[in-house]
């Protein structure tokens, strides 16, 4: 990655933008579609829903910010500051835009209605995450537990999503259940894809006899980096060097291309990667 595009998204005002971006789509996702059907989405923004169908008096958004309260003041030595302050924002952001934004996307069918709440509001929670923060009080508690007892945020987020759910069963119908859990599916999917959107690399395998050529060519002319495992063929018994880098789709043809020019004999291998951190490709997320 570029140093100046580095500093970019390493910025505080960079990370500002995209956790009120995030915040904002997640709760047009919510307010324009899901709320229309009473569904119920997951973590605590779900059970500030279950908890405003038991109690209507206190809004939605007075709901989920008394339930972020508690965790917050627990968790204000768990965590860096910037994660945690991060975290806040978020918390106020998706709290003051639940009472303010009110859009109607006018989607009647319940299934249909389900998939697109899903995919925004994944779309949402998949921006809030590439950021140095997270979507709120149980994100903090998240990364507190998996720090301090090793429980995995996938497993975590289980038992608190079967919470909410197990809360709405005494207040939702069975089909409103079963939609709610469809629009909490497409948002998971929907989520890791614009996580791994920015991350995903291509994992580039180069089997070659002109290794020192290769090289020079990737790591002078495209400025990229690679890693020579020097070998023999099992077959042969020659000398054969493995090539391995890190690209992304735009540079991968060309460097194909550059590969087979220099030694058309060449074996390209290439795999997809769900993400690559570390180096000068992209830094690890700090909490």
């Amino acid at each position: 990655m570029d140093n100046r595009l580095r500093s970019l998204t390493d910025s505080l005002a960079w990370n500002v933008f995209l956790l009120c971006l995030g915040a904002f789509v997640y709760v047009v996702g919510f307010n324009g579609i899901a709320a229309h059907h009473e569904f119920i989405p997951g973590a605590l923004y779900g059970l500030a829903v279950v908890g405003n169908n038991f109690e209507p008096e206190l809004s939605l958004a007075h709901w989920y910010f008394f339930l972020n309260v508690p965790l917050f003041l627990t968790a204000w030595k768990g965590v860096s500051r910037r994660f945690f302050f991060l975290s806040l924002f978020t918390m106020v952001m998706v709290t003051m835009m639940t009472s303010y934004v009110h859009v109607d996307f006018g989607i009647r069918n319940e299934m249909y209605a389900a998939i697109a709440a899903g995919a925004i509001m994944g779309a949402g929670c998949g921006i809030i995450l590439r950021t140095y923060g997270g979507g709120g009080g149980l994100d903090v508690l998240a990364v507190i537990l998996n720090r301090k007892y090793g429980v995995r945020f996938g497993v975590f987020y289980f038992f608190i999503n079967a919470g909410v759910m197990g809360f709405a069963l005494s207040r939702y119908t069975p089909d409103k259940i079963i939609a709610s859990l469809v629009m909490l599916f497409i948002s998971s999917v929907v989520t890791e894809y614009v996580l791994s959107l920015f991350n995903q690399r291509k994992a580039v395998r180069i089997l070659t006899k002109k290794g020192d050529e290769l090289t020079e060519n990737i790591t002078r002319v495209r400025k990229m980096h690679a890693t020579v495992f020097p070998g023999k063929g099992g077959y042969t018994g020659d000398g054969v060097d493995m090539v391995f880098s890190v690209t992304d789709n735009l540079r991968l043809r060309s460097l194909e291309q550059a590969v087979f020019e220099i030694d058309p004999e060449a074996i390209f291998i290439v795999e997809n990667t769900f993400s690559v951190l570390g180096g000068n490709i992209a830094r690890r997320k700090e909490y």
